[in-house]
């Protein structure tokens, strides 16, 4: 056996007559299979307990075999695993089948095989065999990531003190966690019914605790109490219970679910301001009667001081919202990338199975995962950019007569120092939007113009039809609306912010936050997307694109994508710099499944490594990586090779960086489907080809 073969990757050959055992490792070498000789059932036995993908075994090995201690083992395998066993039998003449057999069979998952068995068919056995161990090894990986998840939420649950609940409303039974039992005072050993909560609701309390589960039930809304709760040693102390009702398909509520928070010490606080609000209001009026009664010099200087004392509030308050907007959007760009890595990795192994499956129940099968996957991905998508509480009312929308009937509202809201210019291109078609919100945007960013330029200044909001051909958006037609002013603009170092929730670079009271991340959600949503450019000192413009009814089918950009038939096979040799395994794995065999020579790197420095040894054909890379991000490989790459075409793969990057070393239409959005990848490798490689032919054509005769 090779000292470097993975034992959960070998075949362990059980064949201890002549020299059978040497042949059928040699027929399984030569198409790079990877074999363990066992010399006796005793050595096969010891051999799986380190590990291996399947087992091939002759009939008269098992003689005189003792198979509780394999029965043993099978029954100590995990719930995901049902190692395959690979049966060379003798042919039997006129005799009855060997009892052995029959034993094993009802013991393991048998493949048998009546001898004489030629190469192919020994081969394809044992092919199969290990193919079906790799699945159970992909089932084991999936049934490990759902436990880091779970364990996850428990963590995330016990850091936030957060206890969770579960109420069927049927049979009214009451699932909580140990941590919600302890905010009613109860020992997690102890028993909780619903019965035992409402009798531990403070008497005062319950009557609104039951019309808000009533009012609960005939909602979809989340909803939120705090009440009192008096605990068995009589204390009393306040929960917040927060949660939502589920419909079965029929609307009919069948259960709530939510989770708790003990409150006390807030509402101590709550109440300890209230009473220094109070305390400081009695103050107040003593001290307006001593002003009174004092010369105006002692006035001026009271006001001086509650002057200081009302700066101070304003720039301690201002501190904690810019530290804590700024925690919220690493944490949003965090979770974005591992959730794009994620789901990158499951759909394109469910769409390469809806692809290469011929059973239709499982093509069905993949279709369900493939929708799910494609739903977190958009909800992924909708935490960068801002997920609004409601869903868009698309439809095909005039967009002319929308800001037409809106002249009067802008005018009002900036103001008469605003000069406004409003240009709508003739014979526009309609875009697809829901025109609420297309009014709302365009509002934003009237808004966020005026606030920009304080003195005066332009506003032009101008409507046009343009196409997409970058990458980023799905090639067709767009309305786009086009929102200009001259104001102070937005240095570049924060650019790349504007569109994140809640970031804002008003004073505190002065904005939420939500606008252009709003604007940007909206446009999302509809098919589109929101761009913003902007230069200090000369003012800032933001693009709204909104695909064209009729040219653009609404929600099923997903299966047209699906049923794109691969093309033929191409040829090249690919690098791809991925920091994730498994993502990096499935590009990788998507790549050599289309044809392409593939080479992989862990990081950008092996990348790197890699480029200056061997010669390839494209670049793929991630951005977000430890050590060197992708901007800064493809910045290092481009030293090396000018000329070589790069693609970014990434679900969150910071676009300032990747536009400074990249074009936007060679950057391929995660999670992407393998037509996705297909198209996108072979632009770019067309792309270089074509500019390689530039550069190698003679020069043009200028005309006169």
């Amino acid at each position: 056996m090779p000292i470097n073969l993975p034992l959960e990757e070998r075949i362990l050959i059980l064949a201890p007559h002549g020299r059978d055992a040497e042949v059928i490792e040699q027929t399984l070498s030569e198409e790079g299979l990877g074999c363990a000789i066992c010399s006796s059932y005793a050595t096969l036995l010891q051999e799986l307990e380190h590990g291996a993908g399947a087992a091939l075994i002759t009939e008269e090995a098992l003689s005189n075999a003792d198979f509780s201690l394999l029965h043993s083992w099978v029954e100590k395998q995990e719930s995901w695993s049902d190692f395959p066993f690979v049966i060379l039998s003798a042919r039997q003449r006129n005799l009855a089948r060997n009892p052995v057999l029959d034993v094993l069979e009802r013991l393991v998952n048998m493949i048998l095989l009546e001898r004489p068995v030629n190469s192919e068919t020994l081969l394809r056995a044992g092919v199969s065999a290990l193919r079906a161990r790799r699945r159970q090894y992909l089932s084991r990986s999936h049934l490990q990531e759902r436990a880091r998840s779970e364990e996850h939420l428990r963590l995330a649950l016990h850091a936030g003190r957060l206890g969770s609940w579960s109420l069927e409303l049927a049979n009214s039974i009451l699932i909580v966690s140990d941590a919600c039992k302890m905010h009613f005072g109860i020992a997690p050993e102890s028993e909780f019914t619903y019965d035992d909560l409402i009798n531990a609701i403070h008497a005062d309390d319950r009557q609104r605790h039951l019309d808000v589960i009533e009012a609960a039930m005939l909602s979809k809304d989340d909803f939120s109490i705090e009440y009192q709760v008096v605990w068995p040693d009589g204390s009393v102390h306040w929960v917040q219970i927060r949660g939502q009702t589920l419909h079965d398909r029929l609307g009919v509520p069948v259960q709530m679910a939510g989770v708790s928070l003990d409150i006390s010490d807030r509402r101590e606080a709550e109440d300890r301001l209230l009473e220094s609000q109070s305390n400081l209001r009695q103050f107040n009026e003593m001290l307006e009667l001593r002003i009174q009664e004092r010369t105006s010099e002692l006035a001026q200087a009271n006001d001086r001081l509650m002057k200081e004392m009302s700066e101070r509030e304003r720039t301690q308050i201002a501190l904690v919202q810019a530290q804590k907007m700024e925690a919220i959007g690493r944490l949003t760009g965090g979770i974005a990338h591992d959730f794009n890595n994620l789901l990158n990795v499951i759909i394109g192994n469910v769409d390469l199975i809806e692809r290469l499956s011929a059973d239709e129940r499982i093509k069905r099968m993949a279709g369900s995962a493939r929708n799910a996957t494609k739903r977190g991905a958009k909800l992924t998508g909708q935490l960068l950019a801002f997920s609004r509480n409601q869903t868009l009312d698309l439809k095909a929308v005039d967009i002319g007569s929308v800001i037409d009937g809106m002249k009067d509202l802008i005018a009002v809201s900036v103001g008469s120092g605003i000069d406004i210019t409003i240009s709508v291109a003739e014979g526009l078609p309609r875009a697809v939007a829901d025109a609420n919100q297309i009014e709302m945007a365009i509002l934003n960013l009237a808004i966020n113009a005026r606030d920009a330029m304080p003195d005066g200044g332009n506003l032009n909001i101008d409507v046009q039809h343009r196409y997409a051909h970058d990458g980023v958006l799905k090639p067709g037609a767009y309305i786009v609306i086009e929102v200009r002013d001259t104001g102070t603009g937005i240095t570049q170092e924060i650019l790349s912010k504007v569109f994140d929730p809640f970031f804002t670079t008003k004073a505190v009271g002065k904005g939420t936050g939500l606008g252009l991340s709003q604007v940007y959600g909206i446009a999302d949503q509809s098919g589109g997307m929101a761009r913003i450019d902007s230069t200090v000192g000369k003012g800032t413009t933001v693009e709204v694109w909104l695909p064209v009814a009729g040219a653009m089918p609404v929600r099923e950009h997903d299966q047209e994508t699906l049923d794109q038939p691969l093309e033929p096979k191409e040829s090249g040799n690919i690098l791809v710099i991925e920091d994730d395994a498994q993502v990096r794995q499935f590009i990788v065999e998507c790549l050599e499944i289309l044809g392409y020579t593939v080479d992989q790197a862990e990081n950008g420095w092996f990348g790197l490594e890699k480029l200056q040894t061997a010669h390839f054909d494209l670049l793929i890379v991630d951005f977000l990586m430890p050590g060197m991000n992708g901007a800064e490989v493809i910045a290092a790459a481009r030293e090396r090779d000018p000329h070589l075409p790069i693609i970014m793969a990434t679900g969150y990057a910071d676009m300032q960086a990747v536009e400074k070393v990249i074009d936007l239409d060679a950057v391929l959005r995660k999670p992407f489907q393998i037509t996705e990848l297909a198209n996108s490798v072979k632009r770019a490689m067309h792309a270089s080809n074509a500019m390689q032919h530039r550069h190698d054509a003679p020069p043009a005769t200028s005309r006169p």
